[in-house]
């Protein structure tokens, strides 16, 4: 058996079958896949098997299977000045699989509540016109869009992908209103994008496909966001509640910080906690929730608890009643001298 170790060495350990076959006999790769020494990732893409892929070494796969194995291409008659050739791409991460790379939460991608499971879903943006593809549970989408170099990164993979900037823009396409929110949010919050730069290119897209999302979803962001649980709480909240600011700090006499809300009401003195997805089920996270609020209870200060089933399917009930504990405090607030 050859040495099959640098399969995949500039890639993250993902490799196509054309590589395999420099080393290889079709019948010999025919037999790793089906005893599960490798595994495959789409058709003709393959990496070591009993491993999960990464969002990059999946996003690599996807620009493989799309035909980017060994872009940049050289195109044209060398420049009779500096004697190079101008070099194009045909593959690049895009959409959602750009997005799980720079780590943009997707709600929908596996969600206990709804039961959304678009992690199945993948994409690419290519140079030319290129069939869906599809793998067991999986799903590779093609888009047909200009691969500008000012669009991509390349990453110390190799990986070409769309920049968190272009990523977002694809995305107003293709993802739910608070998804979109929620995957700005991340993207403001850790500096990867400007609001001023979203702002840019919301207004740039006029007329575009996906654009009045991105207005729309740009126009309610907000950096200060520490989770997707919180920016859908304040999406729900925020409407009927206007007066709830995000990441309210609370001070003991000594200038202690005794706690964060995710949301908080300074004057009614109510702060607003949201779970996540796994949310604080874990007895020892109750306990400590508990011994929190406790700590928050003898400044004043009432804490509601929503949970991720509520966000995602309970969202009436859940402003009732949030709205029902914010009036019953501001009720009990002393006139105002």
């Amino acid at each position: 058996m050859p040495d099959l170790s640098l399969l995949g060495a500039d890639s993250l350990g993902v490799w196509t079958r054309s590589s395999a076959l420099s080393l290889l006999r079709a019948g010999e790769i025919d037999v790793l896949v089906r005893t599960g020494v490798w595994q495959v990732l789409w058709r003709g893409v393959y990496m070591d098997g009993g491993f999960d892929p990464t969002p990059e070494q999946r996003a690599i796969a996807a620009v493989l299977a799309a035909g980017g194995a060994g872009q940049p291409f050289p195109v044209g008659a060398p420049d009779p000045e500096t004697g190079r050739r101008r070099v194009r791409l045909r593959a690049a991460a895009w959409g959602r699989t750009a997005a799980r790379v720079w780590g943009f939460p997707l709600i929908d991608d596996d969600d206990p509540a709804t039961g959304a499971a678009e992690h199945v879903l993948d994409h690419v943006a290519v140079d030319r016109p290129l069939a869906r593809q599809s793998f067991a549970d999986r799903i590779l989408t093609p888009h047909e869009v200009p691969l500008g170099r000012r669009d991509l990164v390349r990453r110390p993979s190799g990986l070409w992908i769309s920049s968190p900037l272009r990523t977002l823009t694809a995305c107003s396409g293709l993802l739910t209103h608070e998804a979109l929110v929620c995957a700005i949010d991340f993207a403001l919050h850790h500096e990867l994008v400007s609001l001023v730069d979203l702002e840019t290119a919301a207004a740039g897209r006029l007329g575009r496909p996906g654009a009045p999302a991105l207005r729309a979803a740009v126009a309610v962001a907000d950096g200060r966001a520490e989770s997707p649980a919180e920016t859908l709480t304040r999406l729900l909240l925020l409407p009927v509640l206007p007066d709830l600011e995000p990441q309210v700090e609370l001070y003991d006499e000594g200038m202690r910080l005794i706690a964060r809300f995710d949301l908080g009401d300074r004057r009614v003195r109510l702060g607003v906690e949201a779970d996540g997805k796994r949310n604080h089920a874990g007895g020892q996270m109750v306990a400590k929730d508990r011994r929190r609020d406790r700590s928050t209870g003898r400044f004043g200060w009432t804490t509601e608890r929503v949970t991720w089933f509520e966000l995602r399917r309970q969202q009436a009930a859940l402003v009732r009643r949030v709205v029902e504990v914010h009036a019953g405090l501001a009720a009990a607030q002393p006139p105002a001298a």
